[in-house]
């Protein structure tokens, strides 16, 4: 393990990484720190709507993330090969090709709000609005936050992901305690203003004559189609069981779940960071046609240790951390966190091995990730009795997910050496 942390840090991108890795601790910081302090502000009514409304964002984001991983990709050919103009031409073509999707899909999206609001249970269409607002707006700036990674402009992205974080925590507080709407009034104007920042950056861009540059189609879409799946998988499985339980269980039940599930995903934060650490390493190994066994092995070893360690924590002191943290009237998601964090510790492990997988072009992996995420629904539709009951439905899936893509990776490794799909 030694000669593999050497070998890692040894690297020319580990540097980049690690600020990487830093503005993404102190983001997360900021996240966690905005659920804490809102969820005690708004209630466990007030923050299980505010936690459902940010898991139907989640799930909105996923063509987000996708169109933010290839574009990427085009702009780093372009940095590539010295010309920022081609990006300038490439970030023209895409602003005007988003807005032309997004402007019909907001109306589209706007009317069918109170069928969203009825399912939800919520107070009214009009904190849907917000929610679609701020996918548009976290779209266009999507596009700005690709220029900025494709050039590794890292300090930039850092900076300006940790600082947006912070800013968001600040802002949010104030409207908080006017009730959940104008806590999503709030986080649209932090994304308005973080779309406004992320120019700054740009400006090298925007001064460079403009070049065309060629882009198929059939590689966009060769390219984006099973990452799509990947990721809208793994999206489904950490945020439709929050949309399910505020449907099916009562608006107490519901934000005792997402307290839970905040506390939980710390664990994920944590290997999140890892793997975008990781990420770029095994890529660039794979690249070069090098064995990437070693840094997978090494990055599930530092998650599973991480995990073990926060659910021991959670499991010896749940009423500490819960009263800690979100006060009195969370005292019931107590009895709930160790084993939401077992389920957490599973999911972890799982997102290491689906980014190697697609570091490594095993693109199939999104066959196991779509269907874990089908069968977590559809069992919960089926069993909700209780807020236990879903959590070992989550733990199951996940597990059973585990294994499929664990043998998945390492068989396709063994019959075929570094594959490209």
């Amino acid at each position: 393990m030694k000669n593999i942390m050497k070998r890692l840090f040894s690297q020319s991108l580990a540097c980049n990484s690690l600020l990487v890795f830093f503005g993404a601790m102190i983001a997360n910081i900021g996240s966690y720190l905005y659920h804490l302090v809102i969820g005690r502000i708004l209630g466990p009514s007030g923050y299980g709507e505010l936690s459902s409304l940010i898991s139907l964002l989640y799930i909105f984001s996923v063509p987000t993330t996708v169109l933010q991983t290839v574009l990427i990709k085009y702009f780093s050919t372009c940095k590539a090969s010295d010309s920022s103009g081609q990006a300038k031409y490439l970030f023209r073509k895409m602003t005007k090709t988003l807005i032309t999707v997004l402007v019909p899909l907001f109306a589209f999206l706007w009317i069918s709000s109170p069928l969203v609001a009825d399912f939800l249970h919520l107070s009214g269409p009009r904190v849907v609005f917000w929610v679609f607002s701020i996918f548009v707006i976290t779209t266009l700036t999507a596009l700005n936050i690709s220029v900025v990674q494709g050039f590794q402009l890292f300090i930039w992205y850092a900076a300006l992901t940790a600082g947006g974080s912070l800013l968001k925590l600040i802002l949010s507080i104030p409207f908080a305690y006017q009730g959940v709407e104008m806590t999503m009034v709030a986080s649209f104007l932090m994304t308005l203003i973080l779309y406004i920042l992320f120019f700054i950056p740009l400006r090298f861009m925007f001064s460079s004559k403009e070049e065309r540059m060629n882009i198929t189609k059939k590689d966009i879409v060769t390219y984006s189609l099973p990452t799509f799946f990947t990721l809208l998988g793994m999206t489904a499985l950490y945020s439709m069981d929050i949309v399910l339980v505020k449907h099916y269980l009562s608006a107490f039940d519901a934000g005792i779940y997402s307290s839970v599930a905040v506390l939980g995903k710390v664990i994920f934060y944590a290997s999140s960071a890892i793997g975008t650490v990781l990420f770029p390493v095994i890529a660039e190994r794979f690249a070069k046609k090098s064995d990437t066994s070693a840094l997978i092995r090494l990055s599930i070893i530092l998650v599973t240790t991480i995990s073990l360690g926060v659910t021991l924590l959670y499991s010896v002191f749940p009423r500490i951390i819960v009263y800690l943290l979100f006060g009195n009237s969370f005292n019931a998601a107590s009895e709930y966190l160790g084993i939401f964090a077992i389920f957490i510790t599973l999911y972890s492990i799982v997102n290491i091995i689906a980014l190697a997988c697609l570091a490594t072009e095993k693109m199939y992996v999104y066959l196991f990730t779509c269907m874990a995420a089908l069968m977590q629904t559809i069992c919960i539709v089926l069993y909700h009795e209780s807020l236990r009951s879903i959590m070992y439905i989550n733990i199951g899936v996940t597990l059973a997910l585990l294994v499929g893509i664990g043998g998945y990776f390492w068989y396709d490794k063994n019959k075929h050496y570094n594959p490209g799909l």
